[in-house]
């Protein structure tokens, strides 16, 4: 499918950009000829993202490797990124750093716990802080990129369940509170997303951990299709630009969360059912 343009020249902010759904989203604004900003913590991977970005037609592409956790004034990182700020402007932020996990709760470590909070909640709180004055500037679009695990649990999911509630509940209370701002928000809560890694990817955690080998599957083993990310990459950018609220894939789980809230004993019958376990 071609190209929109819809973000042509305009200044796209990716943190999580070097991997997974975040790089996918990096290229496909590159197709659409966006000024990209692209953040990530491996430098070899941020350099061959931004080779296929200017191949595939970004307007201009800059990496910074930096843990966007730390984003604080005084760093020459930060101080990179608000230059460049300064300069492009932020039309569009999209906060992609993310990271699953596998195990029940009962095994988890506080440590376990603040790691995935830090990665997947304080990450979108930084990079959203840090580019606020641009984006309210340009009255612009922060991206949120949550799953399925936030807006209904998951048994087995370790701390990424929690931790991606906590984002849903960041996000909607931003959402509620920059409308003075001209600042839309848009969560985008999917399922498991196809990747070359699947297979093994949490191998030898569900193995320290005693898990069901089922459990390194995508979604914990939870039983629905894995989504294609260039074509998740599509319909976020075009939601985006739509401004629309929330975009969850696939949308017959809005169904399953309303029913948690009214029905909850039903709600967990159906979870365990769809993550085939007793």
């Amino acid at each position: 499918m071609g190209s929109s343009q819809a973000w042509k020249n305009r200044t796209a902010v990716i943190s999580g950009g070097s991997a997974g759904l975040g790089k996918a989203l990096a290229l496909r604004l590159a197709q659409e000829a966006a000024n990209l900003v692209i953040i990530g913590r491996d430098p070899d991977r941020l350099k061959d993202v931004q080779e296929q970005a200017l191949k595939l037609g970004a307007c201009s592409v800059c990496s910074l490797s930096v843990d966007a956790r730390k984003l604080v004034d005084g760093l020459p990182e930060s101080e990179t990124l608000r230059d460049v700020l300064a300069v492009q402007g932020c039309d569009l932020l999209i906060n992609a750093v993310g990271k699953s996990d596998r195990g029940f709760i009962e095994q988890l470590t506080q440590e376990d716990l603040v790691s995935q909070f830090e990665l997947n909640v304080l990450t979108s709180h930084a990079m959203t802080k840090f580019c606020w004055s641009a984006l309210c500037q340009s009255r612009g679009v922060v991206v949120n990129i949550a799953s399925l695990a936030g807006i209904v649990p998951g048994p087995g999911m370790g701390g990424y369940s929690m931790a991606k509630h906590a984002l849903v509940g960041l996000h909607r209370q931003w959402r509620l509170e920059s409308q003075s701002s001209g600042v839309h928000f848009l969560l985008v809560a999917p399922g498991p997303i196809a990747r070359d890694d699947s297979a093994d990817r949490y191998a030898e955690l569900v193995k320290a951990r005693q898990l069901d080998p089922n459990s390194q599957n995508p979604g914990g083993g939870v039983s629905l299709h894995r989504i294609d990310p260039v074509e998740l990459s599509r319909q976020i950018l075009r939601a985006a630009q739509e401004r629309k609220p929330e975009l969850i894939v696939p949308g017959k789980v809005r169904m399953l969360a309303m029913l948690m809230a009214i029905w909850p004993s039903l709600a967990d019958k159906i979870i365990r059912k769809k993550m085939k376990r007793s």
